[in-house]
């Protein structure tokens, strides 16, 4: 499963679609988000990709973007104050390591012991956090720097689940027109993918 975030080199920006598409029915249907003391499914996720071809500025474009299949935790810099921070988020990245920026921001999880499912990328993003020991564990997942498919891993994704549910799309969540966007493209391609309607009751 470890090529599954492999994104294709394309001439035209709608193109890319089709891998989105692929990979979401793999994280949706077939993975587990693993830490040391649950296990998760990922219910919703949305891309952001920023390549020559595919210039999406809705992109963090930061430099931990620019690897592929770890973690990138939203603007963490120090760990003590990103334990107060309200604007959290999770990405698994699918950069290429060179010029390409890309993430798929996480913004639901079920737990699959208690089927507790829950939205929003800070309140996810602070129980991932508590399952890992607090903020400086974040430290210490960026030093190891381990593929997301390594079971020693603080976090990690295992093949799990085995459902063929159907997949979802929609808009990407809480993004605003921006001057470089004029041709909207980029705030309504369907990036979000979800695995069943009603998690649009729990918003």
């Amino acid at each position: 499963m470890n090529d599954i975030f492999t994104i294709r080199k394309n001439e035209k920006r709608d193109d890319y679609q089709y891998d989105f598409d692929r990979i979401a029915k793999i994280l949706l249907n077939q993975t587990e988000l693993v830490t040391r003391v649950n296990s998760y499914r990922i219910r919703e996720i949305e891309f952001y990709y920023y390549s020559h071809i595919h210039t999406d500025f809705y992109c963090h474009k930061n430099k931990r973007q620019l690897t592929n299949q770890r973690l990138y935790f939203h603007r963490f810099k120090d760990p003590e104050k990103y334990a107060r921070l309200k604007q959290k988020g999770i990405d698994i990245t699918i950069g290429n390591g060179e010029t390409i920026f890309g993430g798929i921001l996480i913004r639901a999880i079920e737990n699959v012991e208690t089927n507790e499912i829950i939205t929003g990328i800070g309140n996810l993003t602070n129980q991932i956090i508590e399952d890992i020991d607090g903020t400086l564990s974040i430290l210490e997942l960026y030093e190891s720097d381990k593929n997301i498919f390594d079971s020693s891993g603080l976090v990690y994704l295992k093949d799990g689940q085995k459902n063929v549910l159907k997949i979802f799309k929609k808009h990407r969540q809480g993004l605003n027109l921006k001057k470089e966007g004029t041709d909207k493209f980029y705030l309504n391609s369907k990036y979000n993918y979800f695995s069943y309607p009603e998690i649009e009751v729990l918003k």
